[in-house]
């Protein structure tokens, strides 16, 4: 397993640039003006939301190509249909600027993002093991789903699983008694009084009551749990963003288990590196033969929908992962009201291109610590945080609070 001294991450939102690039050519129009929306230290859909309220504009009316992270100073663009006339926003953490013409935005229109991310508190003795990892960091890493993407996991637990295997009272339980050390106090305070008093609904009703919970979530599944004590049924209390996001979060874990068990095939155990994360381990490679990959740089590996037939080496991964989990393919299709697993295919490895790599220089935030920058390009859906964890194995990173 991964071991090292710790490294600082985002200690400043300039520590964390994102550039989204566009093919302009492809998100030609001239229904709406086109903006360059440039933020810092704000989260993607608060920002909309502020936009949409300040010049009187309904959210769906902006259009947006992804989301981009809080946690950081951001740049992407978004589309205001021409009816609303030309926009300007000029303020100390939110810039909005008219750049042409476009058609209406929508998901997954970007080609990809650029990265400019500065690694901090990094100790002198660990610079020569860095430097190793940096030679070969131009043949990437697994194409993983990092830790973004399971914020809605506790203790290895999934609330899509849960439902799947039939223990609804247990997805209800994460739901109501799990959290993040980032939520409001008042709804940590709710979900420790719930956990503390679980199944006695009348009273945590009465707290909920005295408390003036106005949580809508919270207040619908404890009402009807109080009215008929019937799990399943308050789950369907949950939004539709909810439910795509358990989903996604289970299918993606599935997903990243499948890589770790084909690069197995490719491989050496001498150059294989695991690294924990929130759902288990990562494997990443010291180094790849390069006829290896050659063969996979552009090879993709589908997500598990239980409506697709596979075959093949693909058909024996699936197999063999879904039976660590404890789960048939058929079972896949008893997640009920959550919606469903949706086929897609994803690149087996993330390679960054225009990679750049600054020089070791002494940290102005910590004394006698060191910090150094990495530019690249990640082709959209991939995470910059995978090439950074690849960069700086052997180091940990010291994790802001969930």
């Amino acid at each position: 397993m991964c071991r090292g001294v710790f490294m600082k991450l985002r200690m400043k939102p300039e520590d964390f640039i994102v550039e989204e690039i566009v093919d302009f050519n492809k998100i030609s129009g001239d229904r709406c003006y086109l903006y360059k929306l440039t933020k810092r230290n704000i989260e993607c859909l608060k920002a909309f939301s502020y936009i949409s309220k300040k010049f009187k504009i309904p959210l769906r009316d902006i259009g947006y190509c992804g989301l981009k992270d809080r946690h950081a100073l951001t740049t992407q663009y978004i589309s205001i249909p021409k009816k609303y006339g030309k926009l300007s926003l000029d303020e100390p953490n939110l810039k909005l600027e008219l750049v042409g013409e476009s058609k209406f935005l929508l998901l997954g229109d970007l080609e990809g993002n650029r990265f400019t991310i500065t690694v901090r508190g990094l100790k002198k003795d660990d610079i020569p093991k860095i430097k190793e990892n940096l030679k070969y960091l131009e043949f990437g890493a697994p194409n993983y789903f990092d830790s973004q993407r399971f914020g809605s996991v506790f203790d290895k637990k999934f609330i899509a699983k849960e439902v799947i295997k039939g223990n609804y009272e247990e997805a209800v339980k994460i739901l109501l008694t799990k959290y993040k050390k980032s939520e409001k106090k008042i709804i940590k305070d709710l979900k420790r009084f719930i956990a503390k008093n679980w199944g006695d609904w009348d009273k945590v009703w009465k707290y909920i009551k005295e408390n003036n919970i106005k949580a809508r979530l919270y207040v619908n599944m404890v009402k009807e749990l109080k009215k008929s004590n019937d799990y399943k049924k308050a789950l369907s209390y949950v939004d539709d963003r909810l439910k795509k996001i358990f989903v996604a979060a289970y299918q993606s874990y599935l997903w990243n288990e499948c890589i770790k068990e084909l690069l197995n095939k490719y491989i050496p155990e001498e150059d294989r590196v695991y690294y924990e994360y929130e759902c288990g381990t990562f494997m990443f490679y010291k180094k790849m033969d390069i006829e290896v990959f050659d063969t996979l740089k552009d090879k993709k590996f589908p997500t598990i929908a239980p409506d697709i037939e596979y075959g093949g080496d693909e058909k024996k991964i699936i197999e063999e992962i879904l039976k660590r989990e404890g789960i048939t393919m058929e079972d896949l299709n008893n997640i009920g009201g959550l919606g469903r697993f949706i086929y897609n295919e994803r690149k087996i490895l993330s390679v960054p291109k225009n990679l750049k790599i600054g020089e070791f220089e002494e940290d102005e935030l910590n004394k006698g610590k060191y910090k150094i920058t990495l530019s690249y390009e990640l082709e959209k859906g991939s995470y910059a945080t995978i090439i950074i964890k690849r960069a700086f194995l052997g180091v940990k990173t010291k994790k802001r609070k969930r």
